[in-house]
């Protein structure tokens, strides 16, 4: 397929008592991860959050690799990967007017002058209708292993940080965003991008034991970044339940919180082998459409993940330990409401696996409650459809579904 998206015109919190216990408190779509021509996507940025914009959401960010959206920068046209073509000029120019485009130079050595964030910002921003929020993928290795975090609500760009093993990588990266939140007094959010991509370098013991991390991509959609796991290699999903319960049994620690993405780089071509827009998002429920709110929402796990899957109702109540759920379905989609967790006799050292995260209750339909017994660690909610995604990836997510986060564990962590 060859159509264009484009031209289809802190860090960790405390959970929340009660979801959905205000009253003039909605629901807002966002976005959190995905790149540009500042770094290695194939788009300028103001084209790819107009595109979020029309497209329905309320918030996004753009995350580019070790960089943030500021200052003077230049790039150049002609590139053996993501070349700026005069189609892609010319898009821009329709969208913006003609003299939105700086140029300089000729030839091969023909460059552009990107737009920075505030730029943009003051040419798509609506109070009320749609917020950007500056971010950065603070992208490293510990020796041939990746290590990606998303920080959200930057002031200040932070390079990836060094440490003996994954764990201490991850843990640094997360001391300079809780160091940037100090010294700002702003809300910084942070979530550890695809575990599993390149080589499954994240493992489930890894996000386990960094445990200033709150909140990790259970749906990167993605084509490339191995969201499914293998034969010998668990699922985002699974590797999500299997962190959460050494946590939650052997650290006394809290669980990890679930965010969805798309990690869009390709915008002007689409197929199951192009890492698009559009495939995975949040939801999340907040007083109102402005940066701390939401963020502090996320931060206390009020939100949820979803590929496609919209919910009508979220309740848990902490007094009657009730998860329920309804959907707002589409016409003629079948839904699956599945609450996983692990019960407390569950051996996260040992072996055998079986006992965690599983099936704890299923009900076919638009709406169900599950009324915790005292012996589960957490629950979660999957609710998962019969309807496939309009564009989906290759080795990812092909049917819309939604993934809640979890509930019922504050009895099991130790207070510091």
């Amino acid at each position: 397929m060859t159509k264009c998206f484009l031209c289809s015109l802190v860090v960790t919190g405390m959970f929340f008592a009660s979801m959905g216990a205000g009253a003039e408190e909605r629901w807002y779509k966002g976005h959190t991860h995905c790149h540009s021509f500042w770094s290695d996507g194939d788009a300028f940025p103001e084209m790819v959050l107009d595109w979020y914009k029309r497209h329905g959401y309320d918030f996004a960010c753009l995350s580019d690799h070790n960089i943030l959206m500021q200052g003077e920068h230049w790039r150049k046209l002609k590139t053996d990967r993501r070349p700026i073509t005069p189609k892609i000029l010319d898009q821009c120019r329709q969208r913006w007017g003609d003299d939105w485009l700086v140029l300089r130079g000729e030839d091969d050595q023909q460059e552009v002058l990107l737009k920075t964030f505030d730029e943009i910002r003051e040419a798509l921003e609506t109070p009320g209708e749609f917020l950007m929020i500056q971010a950065e993928e603070i992208t490293g290795k510990c020796g041939d292993k990746q290590v990606h975090v998303n920080a959200i609500n930057l002031e200040r760009l932070i390079m990836p940080q060094d440490g003996c093993n994954v764990v201490e990588t991850i843990q640094a990266d997360l001391a300079a965003v809780r160091c940037q939140a100090r010294t700002t007094g702003r809300t910084i959010l942070a979530h550890v991008n695809h575990p599993n991509w390149e080589s499954y370098d994240i493992t489930p013991e890894d996000l386990a034991r960094a445990t200033d991390v709150r909140l990790f991509e259970v749906c990167n959609n993605s084509h490339d970044t191995k969201n499914l796991g293998d034969a010998t290699h668990p699922s985002a999903e699974r590797l999500w339940d299997i962190a959460n319960t050494i946590r939650l049994a052997g650290l006394k620690s809290p669980p990890l919180f679930g965010i969805g993405s798309d990690d869009a780089h390709q915008y002007h071509h689409v197929g199951p082998y192009c890492a698009n827009p559009g495939r995975a998002w949040i939801v999340v429920r907040a007083e109102k459409l402005e940066i701390e709110p939401l963020l502090r929402a996320i931060e206390r796990g009020d939100f949820y993940a979803s590929t496609g899957v919209v919910l009508k109702s979220l309740q848990y109540d902490p007094s009657e330990k009730s998860l329920s759920i309804e959907v707002d379905p589409k016409p003629g989609a079948q839904y699956v409401i599945e609450f996983i967790g692990t019960t407390i006799d569950a051996d996260p050292t040992g072996a055998d696996t079986s006992e965690i995260g599983r099936v704890l209750a299923r009900h076919e339909g638009v709406r169900a409650t599950y009324r915790l017994r005292g012996d589960e660690l957490y629950v979660r909610a999957a609710v998962r459809s019969d309807q496939k995604l309009d564009n989906p990836p290759a080795d990812g997510i092909d049917r819309e579904t939604a993934w809640t986060q979890p509930v019922g564990w504050e009895c099991r962590v130790e207070s510091k």
